[in-house]
């Protein structure tokens, strides 16, 4: 797997989580509902990059893994970026090392869907369809989760999609799939969800 240079300047990241901290703490006060990223409430420079990664850290804060996932109680967790998006990677790596229950981020950037089995988290950013669903099919046993914006990503086993709603960033769980390999997602996060998608129990629909 590849690890990569970052370019994205700490200022966009720290303005992206920032904003989604703020965001989860007015919905959380208001009693749910769905979270919502206004792009242009927030600061200009934040990128869009740099928004996805900072919701791809609060989905690992928000999720416990089985204990067996990790060889000890301070080994890192490994996220990753499966596919090719430039200002995704520089923004993710930029995330190392940041704590997470203890673990300290590491990024990656595997080369093949078997790779991404050594991730805790992982965005999908195939978008050819046949390799997306090679992707969902070879993780589908493994305690990692599964996050891209790529359409239907929920319904054909992904387990969480973000997605544009105007110009706010949400995002739809397919609780199926984390209940099968053994994540438990926050009360929180559930509750904050556009949308819980259920499927079969088999990948997909």
């Amino acid at each position: 797997m590849q690890q990569a240079a970052s370019t994205t300047t700490p200022a966009l990241l720290k303005a992206a989580l920032g904003r989604w901290r703020e965001s989860l703490l007015v919905l959380a006060c208001l009693g749910g509902g769905a979270l919502t990223h206004d792009s242009q409430a927030a600061e200009p420079e934040a990128s869009e990059a740099a928004v996805q990664a900072a919701y791809l850290f609060n989905f690992a804060r928000f999720t416990e893994w089985p204990a067996s996932s990790f060889a000890h109680k301070t080994s890192p967790l490994n996220y990753c970026l499966l596919g090719r998006r430039e200002a995704l990677a520089h923004a993710m790596v930029s995330l190392n090392d940041r704590p997470v229950q203890g673990h300290p981020l590491r990024f990656f950037q595997p080369e093949r869907a078997e790779e991404a089995k050594a991730c805790h988290l992982v965005f999908v950013a195939e978008p050819d369809g046949r390799r997306r669903n090679q992707a969902l099919q070879t993780l589908a046993a493994q305690a990692t989760l599964t996050v891209s914006d790529l359409d239907g990503f929920a319904q054909d086993g992904g387990m969480i999609r973000l997605l544009r709603v105007g110009t706010r960033l949400r995002f739809e769980i397919n609780r199926t799939q984390t209940q099968k390999v053994g994540l438990r997602l926050s009360a929180d996060l559930l509750n904050l969800a556009t949308a819980i998608v259920e499927t079969d129990s088999g990948t997909g629909r």
